[in-house]
């Protein structure tokens, strides 16, 4: 009696979140992002606390839990690193990172919110009646929904082009990511799946910069994701107690490989090896541009690719300088450079020749250079 019972309850629970989805499309549809996300979390706060209440909260003891999460986190952390890494040759490009007060407010903690909610409301259904697979598979199928309806503001279907373009990097990303959650908050737990999604919806504003794979590559990266998590979790649950010592033991290996080619990576791009190499601002002559403490990705080039208005990268006496181009001249067929910083009354008093050009600044990234900046004033006291 009581499994019927927490079954209509569970179908209860689903209902009410198929019709906030359909009252999202209705009315909510046309509203800012963030003020939707925020609608969307409170009405799933709500839904939580229902749920919450009639079943509670069951906590999650799965002997393979942190197992899965380490693979989960490797993951991403692999990618992540085969990402940045094509980044290098690719370009990169600015993300939705910033510290200010109102994007946080307005765009990370509503989403951050909604994800939370989402997986913790998968988790308790889940773990409530899980002896049929019916209202998994509906419960599932709302989300995907509900997120792919979040997406379609931000969506062009203006062709047929930009209509493959969605579904390859808006919605099939959203089914791959919540069929994924799922399978983790059944199988496993709610620490993996929540790991993952808080991954994959919130890495757009924690990050400063972001490799420029382009469609294709963001969305082979998005569905490939998923379907490697679930490969290795799937061998390490169906593998039996020997063998997954065996995989646990590969496990802590494959964890620590992440961990130093991000240390690699770092060095190859603070460097230069590459065409891209991030280098950190030491005043503030280019003011609102950017500030002291800032750091810079520059982008390697030869002086005929420099234009009017680009900031230059250069060296003059033996210090790298970040300045604006106001103008450029020829002479002996070699062109000339006449520099400004943003902060400054005046030009510069000299010009910068061919041979001192490094490159131009293509992505500014706020704060993250304030370490060298502090390590560099440092040794000069010394």
């Amino acid at each position: 009696m009581r499994l019927k019972r927490n079954e209509r309850l569970v179908y209860v629970l689903e209902a009410a979140l198929a019709a906030v989805s359909l009252l999202f499309t209705l009315f909510l549809f046309h509203l800012p992002l963030g003020i939707k996300a925020y609608c969307l979390a409170v009405a799933l706060g709500v839904i939580l606390m229902a749920a919450l209440l009639m079943f509670g909260y069951h906590r999650d003891k799965h002997y393979l839990r942190p197992y899965i999460s380490r693979i989960v986190l490797s993951c991403i952390m692999l990618v992540a690193i085969i990402c940045f890494s094509l980044g290098l040759l690719l370009g990169y490009t600015h993300s939705s990172f910033s510290l200010k007060l109102g994007d946080f407010v307005g765009a990370f903690l509503p989403i951050m919110l909604l994800s939370i909610e989402a997986e913790l409301l998968r988790y308790v259904i889940f773990r409530s009646y899980f002896r049929r697979k019916i209202p998994v598979v509906i419960f599932t199928t709302i989300v995907i929904a509900m997120n792919i309806l979040m997406a379609l503001n931000a969506t062009s279907f203006a062709s047929p082009e930009a209509t493959f373009i969605a579904i390859c990097t808006a919605f099939l990303p959203i089914i791959a990511t919540e069929l994924l959650c799922s399978y983790l908050c059944l199988s496993v737990g709610l620490q993996p799946a929540l790991i993952y999604k808080m991954a994959a919806r919130l890495y757009l504003y924690v990050l400063p910069f972001l490799p420029n794979l382009g469609h294709f590559l963001y969305a082979v990266v998005a569905i490939a994701l998923p379907a490697l998590i679930y490969l290795l979790t799937h061998n390490l649950q169906q593998a039996n107690l020997k063998d997954q010592k065996r995989i646990r033991y590969r496990n802590r290996f494959i964890i620590s490989v992440p961990i130093i080619a991000i240390l690699l990576a770092i060095v190859c791009l603070v460097s230069g090896i590459f065409k891209h190499q991030i280098i950190a601002i030491a005043s503030d002559s280019m003011t609102p541009t950017f500030v002291r403490g800032d750091a810079v990705i520059l982008e390697k080039c030869s002086a005929s690719d420099i234009h009017e208005n680009d900031i230059l990268v250069f060296k003059h006496e033996g210090i790298i300088v970040t300045h604006r181009v106001v103008q450029i001249d020829t002479k002996n067929n070699r062109l000339q450079f006449t520099t400004k910083g943003d902060h400054n009354e005046e030009n510069d008093s000299f010009v910068t020749g061919e041979s001192q050009v490094i490159g131009r600044v293509v992505i500014i990234n706020k704060y993250i250079g304030f370490p060298t900046v502090w390590l560099s004033e440092l040794f000069k006291a010394k």
